[in-house]
């Protein structure tokens, strides 16, 4: 049997090993405001596509109380009217919920290569090394549009993100409608069903169970458990996956990035194959620790794992600009970078 790890054990993980293995104070700073910046952000996008789900079961609600001074038992028009207007609501999700999800997997991208962009940019600064600093934030900004368009395309078992907005809009649209579906064949009237319909989308199916329970026999599990969970799940592992693509390919174009360690999310209570990845040693780099080009995938829908770059600090980094300067064959690394990534920057 699977136990359950204490919280307390899981909620400073991240924390500690960067207050323990990460010398360069000014990165690790960098590092916990990163990862700060994204929890706000992931809070900030889930509460944005809950409310758009409570906005359209509050409008479809309005619409079914406006019925009562000229309407008892609804008839199959009003029901078509009603039809009509779900499908209005679910375009209203589809687009909304888009909008919330690019403008999260956007940021996500932005803020997770910052810590060791900073590294970089800070190294050469105090090695005084002649690099155009302005062309390097031009070209990072770059990776990041191209890493956004390329997660936004991707597809997952031969299913676009576009597709799986569409998927989570349609599911709402038919748990709304056969909460008022069934709601009208058990003999409950419109103002009833609205307040059905408005309890519903805030606490999920489960309060429909206990207070109507008859309804709920007749439902046989039709309706979701909770109506926004898929868009929600789509938007936790979407904004996940973006901070760790943002880390990879920011990361690639960095030449002070060497890898990822990956490390447990804080809400991680149960083990899975995330702590397998936390805790094996395949490079010899450490535990959890991936070379460039190796890092993992984020392994399941809604993991919200981190991964910390792993960065030449900043002190070894200044020496291996200066020497390179001197003699660029004595850090043929960084004589590659300059070659291959920074010279096809846009100036």
């Amino acid at each position: 049997m699977i136990q359950e790890k204490p919280l307390e054990e899981q909620r400073w993980l991240n924390v500690e090993y960067i207050r323990k293995h990460i010398r360069d104070q000014a990165y690790a700073r960098d590092l916990l405001e990163a990862r700060r910046e994204f929890l706000r952000l992931k809070r900030r996008t889930e509460l944005a596509i809950r409310n758009v789900y409570i906005a359209a079961a509050d409008r479809i609600a309005e619409e079914l109380r406006a019925l009562k001074p000229t309407v008892g038992p609804l008839t199959r028009n009003h029901l078509r009217a009603l039809e009509r207007s779900l499908r209005r609501e679910a375009e209203t999700i589809e687009q909304a919920v888009a909008r919330y999800l690019r403008e999260g997997v956007e940021q996500a991208v932005s803020m997770a290569a910052l810590p060791s962009d900073n590294v970089l940019l800070r190294a050469i600064q105090e090695a005084g090394v002649p690099l155009d600093v302005a062309k390097l934030q031009r070209g990072f900004g770059m990776i990041n549009r191209e890493a956004v368009e390329a997660l936004w395309a991707r597809t997952v078992g031969g299913v676009r993100v576009s597709d799986r907005i569409w998927q989570a809009a349609e599911t709402a649209r038919t748990g709304m409608r056969d909460v008022i579906h069934v709601g009208v064949a058990t003999g409950r009237d419109v103002v009833q069903v609205a307040r059905d319909l408005e309890r519903y989308v805030r606490r999920g199916r489960q309060t429909l169970s206990a207070d109507y329970p008859n309804m709920m026999r007749r439902m046989n599990r039709r309706i979701p458990k909770n109506l926004s969970y898929e868009a929600l799940r789509l938007a936790r592992t979407e904004t996940t996956k973006a901070f760790h693509e943002g880390t990879f390919s920011r990361g690639r174009a960095n030449p002070a990035y060497r890898g990822v360690k990956w490390s447990l999310s804080l809400a991680h209570p149960l083990p899975d194959v995330c702590d397998v990845l936390a805790a094996q040693d395949l490079y010899g780099m450490g535990p959890g620790v991936y070379p460039m080009g190796e890092e993992p995938t984020l392994p399941h829908p809604n993991c919200l794992c981190t991964v910390i770059p792993v960065v030449i600090e900043t002190p070894q980094l200044v020496q291996d600009l200066r020497a390179w300067m001197e003699d660029p064959t004595s850090r043929p690394w960084l004589e590659d970078w300059y070659n291959s990534v920074y010279r096809g920057m846009v100036a």
